[in-house]
């Protein structure tokens, strides 16, 4: 027979990533079992884990926010104190709820900083509002945190105080600092509910609210970290606006205690809200203080004037002056007041040029004292400024201390606008001292005309002209602030609560779901091992994967046989084994019909693919046939074949080879009519030397004039070189593959070696399968031909 290799041969259809389909689905029918064993086990597993893990609950609050813009009513505000800052963005506030600042300041304000458990065998459970002790520590001494303290009540008036730490650290709640860290081995003690139990590490009290020793039931309670606390909380809440547009704001915290869920939020609120309306009282109260500052100097002032006024008048007996002074006196009263006025304006331009040099280096509100000027565009710069500096604050509430390219170029715009507000100040400056020098020089030439009026009257009138300036300008204030308190008491929250916090249902563990998943789990994992177990297989199987590998034909399938004798054939001439044995001898006497003695070898790519067993039963068949048949050993290394038939020292093929036997001494009869073998011989040290010697050419051709058949047994072709050498003598190959047996690689690439030493004439043999009796179908893994259809065949 001769075959020329072809194109590469493609994918099977049924192969999908080299999963054959066809043989999963009877992985899946064969492995059913797999089934019943996992699909139990993940369900109780998440019984299991549903039975020993805390329920997490979600609370719900909705908040009204605000978005103000940038232009302010301010017909109801005082002159000059009408600039405010533009509220952020609804989005801003948000940032602001969630911040770990106004966090911390609400669990500040709570009873979070203890935390009680009840003890269980697997979990242990917060509880919270109905305790049986609470604990009462000392704010200013150092508490240990994180750590279980453990409590066994007694009775109703006394308990055990139980602790092992291996090192922890301590807080102090008073000043907020942390204290150092402490080992305790171990402590126990028994304390009477209401003692002071004090240590280095604690100093607290325990208050028996509901203690019941008959519960049979211990207890621990943790101090905890502030900030940590926050960090937890912030990273449970969420938040979302209920449309695009809206300014109806959604928060939810997720925890294990309802009651302690609903409470947090509707503290946050209560913080958030009073925190909105703290910034916003801010510019007021810093108002009032300028304007206090300014009232103690005036007041002085006017204190003085008014007695001297009025002791001149006691001492001169003079209580008026003329029409022209008082003409002239107005006018310098007038000139004054608007020196006066350019003053405090000259005083507060100081006071903004060295907050806004300042202020800015902190993170702390802009919140600047506001009075009244004519200049629109300084009052707008510095609403800038506030605006720009509240982007940035809310940016690090949200923002890691890290600065993002939004916020540098949000510093950027800040250092921008502060340069330009300090550059337009000092400008305003300049036209500020420029109009004091004008008034003066005004003021200076009524002054000399004054002087020409009677000296009593004009000393009357200098002090007159002192006392009613600073009354005025005392009065001006004193309105200004009235105005800036109206304005402080009628401020009111921007923000306000729309529902308060509520329970809105378990988010975990979900039962119906996770029973659910456990199910898909439990069927999918089966689905996943046998699909495993295929693609990391890289043994040969079936028929398919030989297909996969090799466009080589297949000769045929050699059933397993369970029977002790290796010649089948002579031994169970009806049974299933020997019929797949003459359908292979029927394939071979078609392909090799021109040969008047065809020389047939058999080999492999690796030891223990029964080589040697398909080679006796393949002459045995053609013997039962009626014709001649030598079977030749030519396993020079490894001869099996000797053991098979028992050669007992009888001379062989290495005998001949080496000239010390003749063709008559090697035959050696097998029992079996119409079968010759031809034995091993002695293992000799030189086999391939033997094989390519002239020896075995005259050899076969003596036995073709003999034999009507020649049978080969050669060694595995992925071991060794000899079976290329027998290779060029025979008219066909028989390459053996044994199911779950021959690995995938070896074999392709024994084939691949075959191809290129230039032998194509190969065909496939797959011995040792593995079958199961169908119903109607004859024998597993595709071999198709139905015995005992009319034929008396058996299996036995």
């Amino acid at each position: 027979m001769t075959h020329s290799q072809g194109a590469p041969h493609q994918q099977s259809p049924g192969g999908f990533f080299n999963l054959d389909i066809k043989r999963f689905i009877h992985d899946l029918m064969r492995y059913w079992w797999l089934f019943i064993i996992t699909l139990p086990i993940c369900w109780f597993t998440v019984y299991t884990i549903h039975r020993y893990s805390l329920p997490v609950y979600r609370a719900n609050i909705s908040l009204l926010m605000e978005e103000k813009g940038d232009n302010m009513p301010q017909a109801n505000m005082m002159e000059g104190f009408g600039l405010t800052p533009g509220q952020s963005s609804v989005e801003n506030q948000m940032a602001i709820l969630t911040s770990l600042d106004v966090i911390k300041r609400t669990i500040d304000q709570l009873d979070f900083h203890v935390g009680y458990y009840v003890k269980g065998n697997v979990k242990h459970t917060e509880v919270y509002g109905q305790r049986p002790f609470t604990v009462h520590f000392d704010s200013l001494h150092p508490q240990l945190l994180s750590t279980p303290l453990n409590i066994t009540i007694l009775s109703d008036k006394k308990y055990n105080l139980q602790v092992i730490s291996e090192g922890a650290s301590t807080y102090t709640y008073g000043t907020g600092s942390n204290g150092p860290s402490v080992v305790i081995p171990e402590f126990n003690g028994d304390y009477y509910f209401g003692e002071q139990v004090k240590t280095r590490w604690g100093s607290f009290t325990i208050n028996c609210n509901n203690c019941n020793p008959s519960l049979d039931q211990d207890y621990y309670f943790i101090f905890n970290h502030p900030y940590t606390l926050a960090a937890q909380y912030k990273s449970r809440i969420r938040t979302s606006k209920a449309n695009e547009n809206s300014s109806i704001v959604h928060v939810s915290l997720t925890g294990k205690n309802i009651s302690k869920n609903n409470r947090f939020l509707n503290a946050l609120a209560n913080v958030f809200i009073a925190t909105n309306l703290a910034k916003k009282n801010l510019i007021a109260t810093n108002t009032i203080r300028f304007i206090e500052s300014q009232l103690l100097v005036i007041s002085d002032t006017l204190q003085t004037t008014g007695s001297q006024l009025s002791q001149f008048r006691t001492d001169n007996r003079i209580q008026s002056v003329s029409a022209k002074a008082d003409y002239l006196f107005s006018g310098l009263q007038e000139m004054e007041q608007q020196l006066a006025q350019l003053e405090i304006t000259r005083r507060y331009y100081l006071y903004l040029k060295d907050y806004f040099s300042n202020v800015l280096e902190s993170n702390e509100v802009v919140a600047p004292a506001m009075y009244q000027t004519d200049n629109n565009l300084l009052n707008e710069q510095i609403r800038t400024i506030m605006e720009l500096n509240s982007q940035r604050l809310n940016m690090k509430e949200s923002y890691s201390e890290m600065l993002n390219p939004a916020q540098k170029e949000l510093e950027s715009q800040i250092n921008i606008a502060r340069e330009t507000l300090l550059k337009t100040i000092s400008s305003q400056l300049l036209v500020l001292n420029e109009n004091v020098v004008r008034i003066q020089d005004s003021k200076a030439s009524n002054e000399s005309e004054l002087y020409h009026l009677p000296e009593t009257e004009r000393r009357l009138l200098g002090i007159e002209r002192k006392f009613e300036l600073s009354n005025e300008v005392y009065t001006f204030l004193l309105r200004k602030r009235s105005e800036a308190q109206i304005q402080k008491a009628s401020n009111t929250p921007d923000h306000q609560i729309l529902e308060a916090a509520r329970y809105s249902g378990q988010i975990s563990p979900n039962t119906q779901g996770d029973q659910r998943k456990a199910l898909l789990i439990g069927f999918i994992i089966p689905l996943i091992i046998l699909a495993l177990k295929q693609l990391l297989n890289n043994k040969i199987i079936n028929a398919e994967d030989i297909e996969r590998i090799t466009p080589l034909p297949i000769l045929g399938q050699i059933i397993h046989s369970p029977k002790e004798e290796s010649n089948v054939a002579l031994h169970h001439p009806k049974s299933v084994v020997t019929e797949t044995f003459r359908r292979l001898r029927t394939r071979l006497e078609f392909m090799n019909s021109d040969k008047a003695c065809p020389i047939i070898g058999v080999t492999s790519s690796m030891p223990g693919e029964g080589k040697t067993y398909c080679a006796l039963n393949i002459a045995a068949t053609l013997a039962i046939s009626g014709k001649k048949t030598a079977l030749l050993g030519f396993d020079l290394r490894k001869p099996g074949l000797n053991k098979i038939i028992n050669s007992n020292g009888h001379a062989g093929l290495s005998n001949y080879l080496i000239g010390k036997a003749t063709i008559d001494d090697i035959q050696m009869e097998s029992g079996q009519k119409n079968l010759t073998i031809i034995p091993t011989g002695d293992i000799p040290p030189n086999p391939a030397e033997l094989i390519s010697s002239a020896k075995t050419s005259e050899l076969l051709e003596v036995l073709k004039q003999q034999f009507d058949h020649i049978i080969l047994d050669t060694p595995p072709m992925g071991i060794v070189s000899d079976p290329y050498l027998l290779a060029r003598h025979v008219d066909s190959l028989v390459f053996l593959v044994r199911q779950n047996h021959t690995v995938k690689e070896v074999m392709a690439h024994t084939l691949k070696n075959l191809e290129d030493e230039g032998i194509t004439n190969t065909g496939i043999l797959l011995n040792d399968v593995q079958v199961t009796k169908r119903r109607g179908y004859g024998y597993g893994y595709g071999y198709g031909y139905v015995y005992g259809y009319g034929h008396g065949y058996y299996e036995d």
